[in-house]
């Protein structure tokens, strides 16, 4: 026992040096408290007096009420990459605390041993105890702490891909090599109710040189490049070279909620999600994701894994572009629409027009055009200001995009003027579709401190048909600009064509 106290002791002193671990800190505190135990109880076990097992009963005690507390913190930092809230650091070490005190007040109150007795067995001098009702909180509150700690160790390994040969795995198989000597003393099978705990901590403690000393376990550059694959705002998904899942952070979680512990080993399981992760997908994918009713662009890349030339798998990353996205919209906006009345401006208007009068002229189909003008829009804004002129404009582009967006599509031409293009539309349609236009401006009212501000609009009608065989921007602009011209000489707020 003095030899493997040692030896835990050497882990001591190894993980102190290595405190820039975020792991070795936590690996300290519980190799420290087993090496205060196992000594502790090698020492009781050579005891030669009752007061001398009393002594070092207390001495064990601090080590051991506080074990499975730091292995449990171990565990809880290497699955989730992060330190417990106070909040809980407090709930985890109040029952060890609890029970230090009552060892150590043992004299005075029965709470932990009823009674302590001492007797010589095969040469031995052994403490024979009763215990009291708290030794039974203590021992849920321990083993609780144990299986809690394996299955975090253990969704740790298989997170990380559950290989046989890695630091993980035999950190989880350490932990798990204590339950049968827990069990095995519970239930009085042990040789002369010889406590096997200290025995079952010297076997994980081989097996946690092994991961430490084989596997770098409190390797500081192997925490800190987990720590960042952990806590990036980008996805990442890891693939090995047979296209199962071999680790992935909580970033990826909230692009593809279908991820968990139990995905790991196995291929991708949402269908539509599958084609994002074929080994024969673009460089570059994209992502839309509904979070809290909002849209979420994520921008998807890969690169591949290699282990000399052989490639080993895949690492998928996802980057969050909404942002970016609605920047790109907005300035596209920006460029192509006309911000007061969310209506083409001219220059993409007559973008879009050139290449609808294209289309028309090789299917020759019949187009229209029409141009409109606000009357007298210089006496509404000298009047009331520029202020209700912007809103006037705005109503009317509203009612032009109502009124013509099932045949064509309007643009702010200018100032106070519209054009309107109509697809597949004759003379007749098209100044039907003006008067319908010319009536709804004509019933609107802005009104400015209780005054209605009314306006209406002159409207000139153009078209091209397949007889007809111009299909001219430029001369349907001026053919519309003329008729715009009669209706103003036949008195406003009227169609002409």
């Amino acid at each position: 026992m003095y030899a493997t106290s040692a030896i835990v002791g050497f882990l001591v002193i190894y993980s102190a040096a290595r405190q820039k671990s975020h792991l070795a800190r936590y690996f300290f505190f519980a190799a420290l408290c087993a090496f205060l135990y196992i000594f502790g109880y090698a020492s009781e076990l050579g005891a030669h007096s009752l007061e001398e097992i009393r002594f070092w009963l207390k001495f064990e005690y601090f080590g051991l009420s506080f074990i499975s507390s730091f292995w449990f913190l171990l565990s809880w930092k290497l699955w989730y990459s992060r330190n417990p809230r106070f909040r809980m650091m407090v709930l985890v070490f109040v029952i060890p605390a609890i029970t230090l005190f009552l060892v150590s007040t043992q004299e005075f109150q029965g709470l932990f041993y009823r009674s302590l007795r001492f007797s010589d067995i095969d040469g031995h001098h052994l403490a024979i105890i009763e215990k009291g009702p708290w030794y039974w909180v203590q021992l849920v509150y321990q083993s609780a702490f144990v299986i809690m700690s394996i299955m975090l160790q253990w969704l740790s390994w298989r997170r990380r891909g559950g290989v046989f040969k890695s630091s993980g795995f035999w950190m989880f198989v350490s932990t798990l090599s204590l339950l049968p000597w827990i069990v095995i003393y519970q239930l009085r099978k042990s040789h002369n109710g010889i406590d096997l705990a200290p025995f079952g901590i010297a076997l994980g403690i081989f097996f946690i040189a092994i991961a430490v000393l084989r596997y770098g376990t409190l390797s500081s550059e192997e925490v800190f490049l987990y720590s960042i694959f952990a806590g990036i705002d980008d996805g990442v998904v890891i693939l090995d070279r047979d296209g199962r899942i071999s680790d992935f952070n909580a970033a990826a979680q909230k692009i593809f909620p279908w991820l968990n512990s139990s995905s790991i080993g196995m291929p991708i399981s949402d269908p539509a999600d599958a084609s994002l992760f074929n080994f024969d997908a673009p460089l570059k994918m994209e992502k839309v994701v509904e979070l809290a009713g909002n849209k979420r662009y994520y921008q998807g890349r890969f690169t591949l894994i290699y282990e000399g030339r052989s490639v080993l798998g895949r690492v998928y990353f996802f980057r969050d572009i909404t942002d970016s996205r609605r920047l790109t919209n907005r300035l596209r906006k920006l460029a192509n629409f006309d911000a007061l009345t969310s209506l083409y401006n001219r220059r993409r208007f007559m973008e879009r027009a050139e290449k609808v009068l294209a289309n028309a002229q090789r299917a020759q189909k019949n187009i229209a055009l029409l141009m409109i003008d606000v009357d007298h829009f210089k006496n509404v804004n000298d009047r009331f200001g520029h202020a209700v002129g912007d809103r006037v404009l705005a109503a009317v582009g509203r009612i032009i995009r109502r009124r013509c967006k099932q045949k064509g599509f309007a643009g702010r031409y200018g100032g106070e003027e519209f054009v309107v293009l109509l697809r597949g539309a004759q003379r007749e349609q098209a100044m039907d579709i003006g008067e319908g236009i010319r009536r709804s401006i004509e019933g609107i009212a802005i009104e400015k401190r209780m005054i209605p501000v009314r306006v209406t609009v002159s409207i000139g009608v153009s078209s091209c048909t397949e007889k007809e065989g111009a299909y001219d921007l430029d001369e349907l602009l001026m053919s519309a600009d003329r008729a715009l011209y009669l209706a103003k000489n036949k008195g406003r707020n009227r169609v002409e064509g």
